[in-house]
């Protein structure tokens, strides 16, 4: 058998499916399959779609060494078909056994590339008759319509961030690149690309135009390879407010998560800090710690490998949508420390570090915080494949804050508090925290506490607490200065 684990290719259509897996062929002796951009919709059984294309998928797949590529909306969206069971199992086998790399683009230049394609360009008088009228052909979801097509590729990505996010809890090998990256700094991706698939990439340079006749192509329908060439099709205008659609919804949240860049001048980026030489016991010392709250909980039956079909629904922020899964009376959510990924050897050899500590520092200050009424109940909490999880009384997600007064500010953006007369509430769990040497660093976010049935302010934010065994060393800790700091920014509108 090959040596080489399979890959996948996740995309959009029109935003570089073929110049990656080109890429990937020519490079690192990988063999092309298409099987229909792996169209699960062919796997149902329907006498006109026999199951053996399923086997002779497979069958390619069990020989290694294969590149293939998909469209799916999301990774789960086969299950969504009339599998069996058994179909449904091979192929998340298929997709837990294979690396795969998610190729994104800006979404104005595959809307551009789209328009431009004869088959669609024909059917239109102009674009802005495709924009406002396009039939999705090609496109089309089984359980999801969109008014346009910038917002089908907003939630695609959506989707396969997420999944890049939460990766180590999924179980999927994932990795992303850039349309743009590919085009603009080819020989960094390529190293990036190589040391993901963990092989040695052989400088073989597949963008167009190209007179090399030796590199072998998986298509002849290319565009020109250019990036901004949507400003010859659509308004300019229009297109910088596509642009800044999908940076609010999208790109600034996925900017920070992969070069963990300071948000705001009281943010303090921690990546690099779990990387620190541990000192000498202290990983005992945490254990130890960590038994004494072995009872804490009674037993809780929530099944983790069964949450996509368990669960009423799944959080709509693309930052969560793997990780919070609601129920009837309570929420399943997964939470990584500072929303940054560890390397992936960490996970897979040992427990990190940082999920025991958050661990230990929610057990040690949940007591405090729900009799006080500042979060809500905490049902069960540990550690699954490295990350940990915590069972929550369920808040609605209409009553969070963001969604109850439909306000999204910007980062910096302190005066939202007092605008709608919640200040008192969230300096007053601030305060109270205080009290027990516990630092409630994130509360002042619209996406962190909901208002309850009875009117109460809950905070649910739990990789926001920060424990301290002494007032003195909370008071000259970096994480209590900079979140004075935005305390004062928020007092700066009270009256």
């Amino acid at each position: 058998m090959n040596s080489k684990k399979n890959v996948i290719v996740v995309s959009a259509r029109r935003s570089g499916t073929h110049l990656l897996t080109d890429l990937i062929v020519n490079n690192f002796g990988y063999e092309s399959i298409n099987y229909n951009y792996i169209d699960y919709s062919k796997f149902t059984g329907q006498p006109e779609y026999p199951t053996s294309e399923l086997d002779k998928l497979e069958l390619a797949m069990n020989d290694g060494g294969k590149v293939t590529w998909t469209h799916l909306h999301d990774y789960k969206d086969y299950h969504k078909y009339n599998h069996s069971f058994t179909d449904q199992s091979r192929l998340d086998k298929m997709f837990s056994e294979s690396k795969v790399i998610l190729i994104y683009r800006d979404i104005r230049d595959i809307i551009n590339s789209i328009y431009n394609r004869p088959r669609y360009k024909n059917k239109y008088k102009s674009f802005s008759d495709f924009y406002d009228n396009f039939d999705f052909d090609g496109y089309e979801l089984i359980d999801q319509k969109y008014d346009n097509i910038s917002d089908l590729l907003i939630q695609y990505y959506k989707n396969w961030f997420s999944v890049y996010m939460s990766k180590e809890v999924i179980g999927i090998d994932i990795e992303i690149v850039s349309f743009e990256e590919i085009m603009v700094d080819y020989d960094t991706t390529l190293e990036k690309i190589g040391l993901f698939l963990e092989q040695t990439p052989s400088g073989i340079d597949v963008r167009l135009p190209n007179k090399d006749k030796n590199i072998i192509y998986t298509t002849n329908d290319f565009g020109s390879g250019k990036t901004g060439e949507w400003v010859n099709t659509m308004n300019v205008e229009f297109g910088l407010q596509l642009g800044e659609k999908y940076d609010i919804d999208l790109g600034i949240g996925l900017d920070y998560f992969l070069n963990d860049k300071q948000i705001h001048k009281y943010h303090r980026p921690q990546r690099n800090e779990f990387y620190k030489p541990i000192p000498l016991n202290f990983e005992k010392d945490l254990d130890d710690k960590l038994k004494q709250y072995e009872n804490k909980f009674k037993p809780f039956n929530v099944d983790i490998e069964s949450r996509y079909t368990e669960s009423t629904q799944r959080s709509t922020d693309f930052r969560y949508y793997h990780k919070v899964f609601y129920y009837d009376e309570y929420v399943l959510k997964f939470i990584y420390p500072c929303k940054a990924a560890l390397d992936k050897k960490t996970f897979n050899s040992s427990v990190p570090i940082v999920s025991k500590q958050l661990l230990l520092t929610i057990l040690q200050t949940d007591d405090i915080l729900y009799k006080n009424g500042i979060v809500p109940k905490l049902y069960y909490a540990g550690i699954h494949k490295g990350v940990l999880f915590v069972v929550q009384e369920k808040c609605k997600k209409e009553n969070v804050i963001c969604e109850k007064y439909n306000i999204y500010p910007q980062v910096n953006d302190w005066w939202w508090p007092e605008s709608l007369d919640i200040h008192h509430k969230l300096l007053s769990h601030f305060n109270t925290s205080l009290e027990y040497n516990i630092l409630l660093t994130d509360i002042i976010n619209v996406y962190n506490s909901a208002i309850d049935e009875s009117g109460s302010l809950k905070y649910f934010d739990l990789d926001g607490i920060k424990y301290f065994e002494t007032k003195e060393e909370m008071i000259n800790s970096e994480d209590y200065k900079n979140t004075m700091g935005i305390i004062n920014e928020v007092k700066r509108f009270c009256v």
